[in-house]
């Protein structure tokens, strides 16, 4: 028996640009995609329009989602914590991770997850209007795994978080820039180029999304993306936000920071990224970490256990560096002493320090709330883990 072949094959189109995949608005049929919900009523005309705008350009912009209230609280423990520093909390300055001090407070810095240690993180991170988009491109939970404050702009060049911060899943990646004052003119503005994220892909070396600390690969993939977006006619913009306004951004968008031209200015921002529950970070140890819901909906990334991994320490490593020196892309350092609270990693496993110690009241109890709702129900509990195997 003789098998015939065509005289041509033709292949489809794949259905994602990246060999990763991604999400629904990923897909190449994303707008068909985006009106059969808009048909069945499972989005808006707004939240279509948003979303429309994200998967064509990568970007979306929510005017004022965040009140002034919550902004002033958060920067008053901001403010403070200069001098009176949460345990366990570093900021990076100069590619170097440094426990947070007065000493760094006119430096480009980034304070790394001071939302920990905010009672009303929840507000400022999921305000409604996020928190439903972030839902709707994920179809599940959105979980904020990390987050950095910043008095001044980062003057970063242009690049992608899929380098950096890699994810079981690194397409499923957004982040977001809240705003904490009003931006200024010469300040260090925040860049980015809408459209760059569906510039073809660049891999490391060919096969990851992520860099692992190979600088030299991933400056050659930023070139061939940049390169695309002068070839596609992709400009660079700059957002010129108000205290509140909120810009969410692809994992694949390039985006950056300006250079400061007047360093009188501040440029106060919180920058998180995010990721759909179910989804974990790959750019440090997080076998130990889980996500914690807050009151308001979406989750924290509990990442306090991590903590043991952060603590700097007065001796140095056989090249002469400190832990602090020698961090891993997390900004965690490896350290088998105590932590912060004085809790020993064997300590700190059993989650109840780490909860009592760092967690905010209302995420704390509702935690509490549902390991005691398990603990009353035995029977659900194994079931679950039934399950499970």
């Amino acid at each position: 028996m003789e098998l015939e072949l065509p005289d041509t094959i033709t292949s489809e189109e794949p259905l994602f640009r990246s060999r990763f995949g991604g999400l629904w608005i990923d897909r190449r049929d994303a707008h068909e995609l985006l009106a059969g919900r808009l048909e069945r009523g499972e989005v808006t005309a707004p939240e279509a329009e948003a979303l429309a705008h994200y998967i064509d350009h990568g970007y979306v912009i929510f005017p004022k989602a965040v009140g002034d209230e919550v902004i002033d609280a958060y920067l008053d423990l901001f403010e403070r914590s200069w001098d009176e520093a949460p345990p366990s909390i570093f900021v990076h300055v100069a590619r170097q991770l440094h426990p947070m001090s007065r000493e760094f407070y006119d430096e480009i810095g980034k304070v790394s997850c001071l939302h920990c240690c905010f009672d009303r993180a929840g507000e400022l991170i999921f305000p409604p209007v996020v928190l439903r988009f972030l839902t709707l491109i994920y179809d599940r939970s959105p979980v904020a795994f990390q987050t950095m404050t910043m008095r001044k702009g980062s003057e970063e060049t242009l690049h992608i978080d899929t380098g950096p911060l890699t994810l079981t899943e690194p397409m499923t990646m957004a982040a977001s820039w809240l705003a904490l004052e009003d931006v200024r003119p010469r300040s260090g503005e925040f860049e980015f180029v809408p459209g760059s994220h569906s510039v073809p892909e660049h891999l490391h070396p060919g096969v990851s999304k992520g860099h692992h600390n190979d600088m030299a690969t991933y400056g050659e993939v930023l070139r061939q993306m940049k390169d695309a977006c002068l070839d596609r006619g992709y400009a660079t913009e700059r957002f010129e936000a108000k205290k509140g306004d909120v810009l969410i951004w692809h994992a694949d968008l390039l985006h950056g920071g300006a250079k400061i031209e007047d360093p009188s200015r501040t440029r106060k921002s919180l920058v998180a990224h995010f990721m759909p529950l179910g989804v974990m970070p790959t750019f440090y140890d997080s076998s130990e970490v889980s996500a914690l819901p807050y009151p308001n909906g979406g989750y924290c990334l509990d990442r306090l256990v991590a903590t043991n991994r952060r603590r700097t320490d007065a001796t140095s490593n056989g090249a002469g560096e400190t832990p602090s020196q020698t961090s891993n892309g997390a900004g965690h350092s490896p350290s088998h002493t105590r932590n912060g609270a004085g809790e020993t990693p064997s300590q700190t496993r059993n989650g109840l320090g780490r909860l009592k110690q760092y967690v905010p009241l209302p995420v704390r109890k509702l935690a509490r709330e549902q390991v005691d709702w398990f603990a009353s129900n035995p029977a659900l509990g194994n079931a679950r883990s039934k399950g499970a195997r």
